[in-house]
């Protein structure tokens, strides 16, 4: 069993069904954007396919790490989640002519936080905290506050009941 840096494989790029199944993930946690952000299709709003390529990335990275520092344990919808949420924030792939790009990441993350939340508890038969002062307080800290990445993975369980 490998327990020194050296005897661990190198991280590879994940494959193409890998990205795919993630790439998949966005629109269904961001089929209602355009209303969110009161825009009138969501293609309005331009991607940088690299970035958006780099924080899907990142998220398997973090599945790796799990499996190994969790004993195999694996990192679920609401995590997975949560990270690609942390990272819109901290990488903003999103743009629009028209709005603030810290504002239009902020509202993505936020938008597919909330969806994702919403599909998770559906899925585990729970319910989401949805009171406006909590959602508020949560924009809040995803626009102004240094959330970690644990941060927004311990938010999203704390929402569901």
């Amino acid at each position: 069993m490998a327990s020194k840096p050296e005897e661990f494989e190198v991280f590879t790029q994940p494959d193409t069904e890998t990205m795919r199944q993630l790439m998949d993930k966005i629109p269904q946690y961001l089929h209602n954007i355009a209303a969110v952000l009161g825009i009138k299709s969501p293609t309005e709003i331009i991607v940088n396919q690299e970035v958006l390529y780099e924080i899907l990335t990142r998220v398997e990275k973090r599945r790796v790490y799990f499996h190994i520092y969790y004993n195999k344990l694996k990192m679920g919808e609401r995590n997975e989640g949560a990270l690609i949420c942390f990272w819109i924030l901290k990488l903003m792939p999103f743009k629009h002519i028209s709005i603030p790009t810290t504002l239009l990441n902020t509202k993505i993350a936020y938008t597919f936080f909330i969806n994702m939340l919403f599909y998770e508890a559906a899925k585990t038969k729970r319910k989401v905290n949805v009171k406006s002062e909590l959602m508020n307080n949560t924009l809040y800290a995803f626009q102004y506050r240094d959330l970690s990445k644990e941060a927004i993975m311990a938010l999203a369980e704390s929402l569901l009941y």
